[in-house]
């Protein structure tokens, strides 16, 4: 028994996204989605929902990058950056009639309304996309606990090293733009503008990045991993 607790258990992380379970939807309720959704454009740093609004959609990013915010003591803190074919905050849009988070484009985006009646009735009447739904949501709050532990124990070298490759796995590429300016990344992360500055400075002097403005390139993988676990 002992043995057993001392062993590292590995954990098989399978996450569906939002497309997934969408296709999970009969032909005839597809087309009764898409009779009753409107998409919808949003240039970047647009707000596509504010906080204390009803709920009375479901939100899907068709494509684009956003980020979620909840507000803590009249302060906001990202809880999350949100890509395409995902619903966005889909764990809290049925426990209350207004939503609790705000929701910002970081990139040109577009979001499909999908009136909230109509969700909830595919939900009571169509197991296999109930049931992949759950799915999803589970996938999304493991993700999310996992996400804010992690930078929550970690030095701005740890953070920054687990934004980096975030967003990099977003991008699928070690060659990317950021989405946002020095202070959004500090007030992401919960540290100084000049803590950040210096941080990718550093990064850059040691060869793990390098860094033009907004444009980085991972140079050395590995080490921006090793950092983010260690950090």
């Amino acid at each position: 028994m002992q043995d057993f607790f001392k062993k590292e258990i590995d954990f098989d992380y399978s996450y569906l996204d939002g497309k997934e379970c969408l296709n999970k939807l009969t032909s005839q309720e597809k087309n009764e989605l898409i009779e009753h959704k409107n998409d919808i454009d949003f240039d970047v740093r647009e707000i596509i929902v504010k906080r204390g609004l009803p709920v009375t959609h479901i939100l899907y990013l068709i494509d684009g990058l956003v980020k979620l915010e909840i507000e803590n003591d009249g302060k906001p803190f990202t809880v999350g950056l949100i890509p395409s074919h995902s619903f966005i905050g889909i764990i809290c849009c049925f426990a209350f009639e207004k939503f609790d988070f705000t929701v910002t484009a970081l990139e040109k985006s577009k979001v499909s309304f999908i009136d909230r009646n109509i969700f909830e009735n595919f939900i009571k009447t169509n197991g296999d996309f109930a049931l992949s739904l759950i799915t999803h949501m589970s996938g999304t709050s493991n993700g999310l606990m996992h996400r804010i532990t992690s930078l929550s124990q970690k030095n701005i070298d740890g953070a920054l090293s687990i934004l980096l490759l975030e967003f990099s796995n977003i991008y699928n590429s070690t060659n990317y733009k950021l989405p946002m300016v020095r202070r959004e990344l500090a007030n992401m992360l919960g540290y100084s503008k000049e803590s950040v500055i210096n941080t990718l400075s550093k990064f850059n002097k040691e060869g793990i990045i390098e860094v033009s403005d907004r444009k980085i390139s991972i140079l050395d993988k590995q080490k921006l991993i090793q950092i983010s676990k260690l950090g």
